[in-house]
């Protein structure tokens, strides 16, 4: 140590004997790391006996930091909750930060406040006085199951607000899948109690009466060589089987409760963290997740929780972890908190539990193994797509681009990126096309590659490939933009689909011809295309690329014209200015609503006059009747195959 020590050592050696925060940055000020201890004078004089310390990246740390800042709190739980805080409000380059990739769980919700409660599929608890039902690991199944299970008991599917404003029963009534609580007399609490006690009994999976009722209608369906029906049938019974049909069994001799099982495995600088979720004592779902740190493993592990269970939707009873933590005791009170209920931290070190700790450590090696094959082999494959197409460079950022519209109408493009050959999806990017004929694709795929190019010059963000979909002609007129935009260092291809499938059997022209494939490689400066053969690696990861490219783009166009449908739809009204449309939606829910909507009803809502309400219900007489129809008809194809 020199004789007149440097600021950093300075302030080390002033740190207070009290639990807080430490905080590491750079001499540009930019925080390094983020730390938390019940003694800060204690904890951060071991950085400077590295060796005695023993954690590996405290030279690496050291050797940047310049400054170190204290915060001073109370107990261990505010040096908890503020270390969480720093955390996510700097991003230290040596702390971990979690990435929104949590699994969702949903429960369903039913507020017995209510004379007649109705059931809504939620994402968090609350204690409120409401029933909950879940947790489900699978929100598609279950709203699949709920779609089966409203035919079956006709519960109320409209908000408080609209029941309170209803006069007589609404279209749901008329196909028999609400039992109309909105009017007297229709039914009585005691009977509606009774089917809510029904729904409630089969989502548990007390009650399997609705999978065989599932089952008989897909039998008759088989039976009458139906199989269209048979197979849609089979999936929705499949779907509420898993949903409804939740074995309560238990681990061991360990009480069936929601619990999650943390396992962790390291190799050098990377981490894997996977997590085994059992809701009710079976496993519902498991998640890995990987992290480049050299922070010892308790200390990423404890970052990890904090993080997951922050901002995690639903919390179990008990937190399962494979290392004693520091603090573990403030970590479950925290957590506690946040849940509003008791939770449970343990290490434990025997027992049933122990087994499973370790079966999610397995499970977090066999991840990190996985990884680097799959790492190994995109590196292999990327190489083998430069040799195959000639690239300058191996693309490890690929991007492609695809244009959508319909006839000219609400044109989109996207554009999607490939990292070392896997999906990177936050950097996917939505593009609405502005300046020009938009029944023109090669102009779009211009317009779309210019502000692409430019927006990465300006930020220093440019992809090593840019493949098109489409075919020369799409490829001439972005090479046109390179050249007047001085791109270098950038390859560029595009990817067509084989004229030859015009050609009168080419379904088994592969069997022919080997070498012959449905797709064809353009590049500049060639006039003809490259093609591969259909089992070449590179073509697969092309092909891929690009339909991720096609599905974004479809994706975006479609949620662009139904935006226009909903606009033209009231906007034609006469009469029907942005208020009064604001006002409709917000009553109604949607222009569905509004179209179903009666006059009386329409006349409930603010501006909305008799004439204008009578304007409305007859510019919808046809959609109105279009709707009811397709409803009776559904239910009325239901209730035959019930018969």
């Amino acid at each position: 140590m020199p004789d007149e020590p440097a600021i950093l050592e300075r302030q080390i050696y002033a740190a207070p004997s009290a639990p807080g925060c430490y905080i590491f940055k750079d001499k540009r000020g930019k925080v390094l790391y983020v730390g938390k201890a019940v003694d800060l004078h204690k904890r951060v004089r071991a950085y400077l006996r590295p060796d005695a310390d023993g954690r590996s990246h405290i030279p690496f740390l050291m050797r940047r930091a310049e400054t170190v800042e204290f915060i001073v709190v109370n107990n261990e739980k505010e040096a908890l909750v503020l270390e969480n805080n720093l955390i996510k409000r700097f991003r230290p380059r040596y702390n971990i930060v979690l990435k929104s990739d949590d699994k969702t769980f949903v429960s369903v919700r039913i507020d017995h406040r209510h004379d007649f409660p109705r059931a809504t599929i939620v994402h968090k608890f609350k204690h409120d006085g409401a029933t909950y039902v879940g947790p489900y690991s699978s929100a598609s199944k279950l709203y699949k199951t709920l779609e089966v299970l409203k035919r079956v008991f006709p519960l109320r599917l409209c908000s408080d607000h609209v029941m309170a404003n209803r006069a007589r029963p609404c279209v749901y009534h008329e196909i028999g899948v609400c039992s109309a609580p909105c009017v007297p007399g229709k039914i009585s609490k005691d009977n509606y109690a009774e089917i809510l006690k029904g729904f409630i009994r089969v989502l548990k999976g007390q009650d399997n009466s609705v999978v065989k009722l599932l089952q008989g209608r897909m039998d008759e369906a088989a039976a009458e060589l139906n199989f269209e029906r048979a197979a849609e049938l089979r999936d929705t019974m499949l779907a509420v089987q898993e949903t409804t049909m939740r074995q309560r069994t238990q681990v061991g001799h360990i009480k069936a409760v929601h619990r999650d099982i943390h396992g962790l495995y390291r190799e050098a600088d990377r981490v894997t963290i996977a997590t085994l979720m059992y809701r009710d004592g079976k496993l519902e779902d498991s998640a890995n997740r990987e992290f480049t740190s050299l922070l010892p493993d308790d200390e990423v592990m404890s970052q990890f929780i904090k993080q997951y269970y922050e901002r995690a939707t639903f919390v179990p009873d008990e937190i399962v972890v494979p290392i004693e933590l520091e603090g573990m005791e403030a970590l479950a009170s925290w957590i506690s908190d946040r849940a509003e209920r008791k939770i449970k931290v343990v290490n434990p070190l025997k027992g049933e539990r122990k087994k499973l700790a370790e079966m999610a450590t397995v499970n977090a090696r066999h991840a990190l193994k996985v990884r680097n094959e799959t790492e190994q082999r995109n590196k292999q494959l990327l190489i083998e797509l430069q040799e195959a197409v000639g690239l300058e460079r191996t693309p490890v950022r690929m991007e492609c681009f695809d244009i959508s519209h319909g006839g000219g109408k609400d044109t989109v493009a996207s554009g999607v990126c490939f990292i070392e050959g896997e999906p990177a999806k936050s950097q996917y990017r939505k593009y609405k096309i502005k300046t020009h004929d938009r029944n023109d694709d090669f102009a779009s795929m211009e317009e779309v590659l210019r502000r692409r190019i430019k927006r990465g010059m300006t930020e220093g963000n440019l992809p090593d490939l840019i493949v098109i979909d489409g075919g020369l002609g799409q490829l001439g007129r972005v090479q046109q933009v390179f050249d007047e935009m001085n791109v270098v260092g950038i390859d560029l291809i595009s990817l067509a689909k084989s004229r030859d499938k015009k050609r009168p059997g080419w379904e088994t022209a592969w069997a022919e011809d080997a070498k012959r494939t449905d797709e064809r490689v353009f590049v500049p400066g060639r006039e003809e295309p490259i093609t591969l053969d259909q089992r070449h690696p590179a073509l697969f990861l092309l092909m891929r690329i690009r339909d991720e490219a096609h599905r974004f783009a479809i994706t975006f166009h479609r949620k662009q014209k139904s935006k226009s449908a909903i606009k033209s739809s009231l906007d034609s009204i006469p009469g029907v200015g942005p208020k009064k449309k604001r006002e409709l939606i917000r009553k109604f829910g949607s222009p569905r609503g509004v179209k179903l909507a009666s006059t009386d009803e329409l006349l409930q809502v603010d501006g909305i006059s008799a004439k204008l309400a009578d304007s409305i219900f007859t510019h919808f007489e046809q959609d109105r009747a279009e709707l009811l129809a397709k409803e009776q008809a559904k239910q009325a194809k239901l209730d035959a195959k019930k018969d």
